[in-house]
């Protein structure tokens, strides 16, 4: 089998790598409580590991997985932490601005624990060194309500 080469999708994924801190809010000057790092596997697939605290006594990490699957061509991944058991599967799709890249994944629906819901993970490149995180879960009418939003900065 012949090794496969990182197509312009895997390379717009170069983008997560490094390590960086991250704020609740964008324009937040609290400390940072958490910490992303990001590496990749030969360009084709980047694991993103975070640690960081939520709330004042609990410490959390989490395993993201991204690549480019080019025979279904879309974005796909994983994600993963300690706070839940749930395994999140990612497809995904880079959005016509050419710096958002949007992650859809089912699972539980936070009001009815006995039903599922979509969820968008949505990560936008502010510039090389910010970018911006939301969380969104699909409301019944069809839209997407923001449930968490969070800023990356480039550790220097």
């Amino acid at each position: 089998m012949e090794q496969p080469e990182p197509t312009p999708q895997h390379r717009f994924l170069e983008r997560l790598n490094g390590t960086w801190d991250v704020v609740a809010e964008a324009g937040s000057t609290e400390t940072p409580q958490w910490s992303e790092t990001t590496r990749s596997l030969d360009g084709l697939w980047y694991v993103i590991e975070g640690e960081g605290r939520m709330g004042p006594e609990h410490q959390a990490r989490t395993l993201m997985t991204l690549g480019y699957d080019s025979k279904l061509g879309h974005y796909v991944g994983t994600w993963l932490g300690t706070m839940m058991t749930k395994l999140w599967i990612y497809k995904g799709w880079l959005e016509a601005d050419g710096k958002t890249l949007t992650l859809e994944a089912e699972g539980p629906d936070f009001d009815d624990p006995s039903r599922t819901t979509i969820y968008h993970d949505v990560i936008v490149f502010l510039d090389d060194d910010r970018r911006h995180f939301s969380g969104n879960v699909r409301q019944p009418d069809g839209t997407f309500k923001q449930i968490m939003a969070m800023e990356f900065h480039r550790r220097r």
